[in-house]
């Protein structure tokens, strides 16, 4: 028996097509029947039912494709912990950040990873919350930036705190205040996120609790475009305060305290627990969390 042919096992039983099967393995169809009929004779049973129309695995074929699963993942690892061993020459990565870490951080980080370990494939996605949540969870991802509190079995570090501040042009009058009333906004437009984000979403709720309405919004989808915005004068914005460290904020854009002040949100990095990171993994976690020491 050949992880090959486990892996032809494991493709069969995910598409129920031999067609399907053999053309993303890139086999032949008869190749790839012969190599399963191989497989059910070794093990004595029938693996997959077939009919014109349709595969179905059976109640020994699931059982079979759960270990072979099992095999293919802890192979992927085996090669994995020798290109550790070789300095971190080949391996896969899988990361997601919020749309405000993208914006504001991920760039450094990613130019030192790639530097050290140019042999890695990184593959970066920008979802929500609560998704990166879920795919550190189940394994789909290795790495995940995302607003605490976080719980479940993943392994988390707090990377920094971020405040929300109010961001306004320096001929705006707010430029001369270091405090600003929280109230002071209703008479202001306001250029924000749109409510696809968290950020945005708890923002609206703590306007609604502090009975806080914007006399107009303008929702922008990145801290980029919100910042250009301000930087005309023709607006204001509540946004984090962390790009300042960044050197992303134009020169004629201040930040400012509310009073009462947003509630400050951590910015945590989600693991895997320490016996599943792969060794790409474990580097890039490094790097991430020395760049907010």
């Amino acid at each position: 028996m050949e992880l090959r042919t486990l892996r032809y096992l494991v493709a069969v039983a995910d598409r129920l097509s031999f067609t399907a099967a053999a053309r993303d393995l890139n086999v032949s169809q008869p190749a790839l029947s012969q190599q399963i009929r191989q497989l059910e004779e070794g093990f004595g049973i029938q693996l997959l039912a077939r009919t014109p129309h349709r595969v179905t695995v059976t109640q020994g074929g699931q059982l079979v494709v759960e270990h072979a699963r099992r095999i293919l993942e802890g192979t992927s690892r085996l090669h994995e912990a020798v290109a550790a061993f070789r300095g971190l020459q080949r391996g896969k990565l899988r990361l997601a950040v919020t749309q405000s870490f993208n914006a504001l951080h991920l760039t450094p980080v990613l130019a030192a990873f790639i530097r050290q370990h140019p042999a890695i494939d990184i593959t970066v996605l920008e979802w929500a919350n609560s998704a990166i949540i879920s795919g550190v969870t189940d394994g789909s991802l290795d790495l995940g930036v995302a607003f605490g509190p976080i719980e479940g079995s993943v392994s988390v570090h707090q990377l920094y705190e971020d405040r929300l501040m109010l961001a306004c042009s320096r001929e705006h009058p707010f430029a001369s205040e270091e405090i600003i009333p929280l109230g002071t906004l209703a008479g202001e437009a306001l250029a924000l996120l749109t409510t696809d984000y968290g950020t945005r979403r708890a923002l609206d709720r703590f306007f609604e609790v502090h009975e806080v309405a914007p006399q107009r919004i303008i929702e922008l989808d990145t801290f980029g475009s919100i910042l250009k915005m301000v930087e005309t004068g023709l607006c204001v914005s509540v946004m984090p305060g962390s790009p300042r460290d960044t050197g992303s904020v134009p020169s004629a854009v201040v930040f400012r305290t509310l009073d009462p002040a947003p509630p400050i949100r951590s910015i945590q990095l989600l693991q895997q627990p320490t016996a599943a990171r792969s060794p790409a993994a474990v580097a890039l976690g490094e790097i991430l969390q020395s760049r907010f020491r």
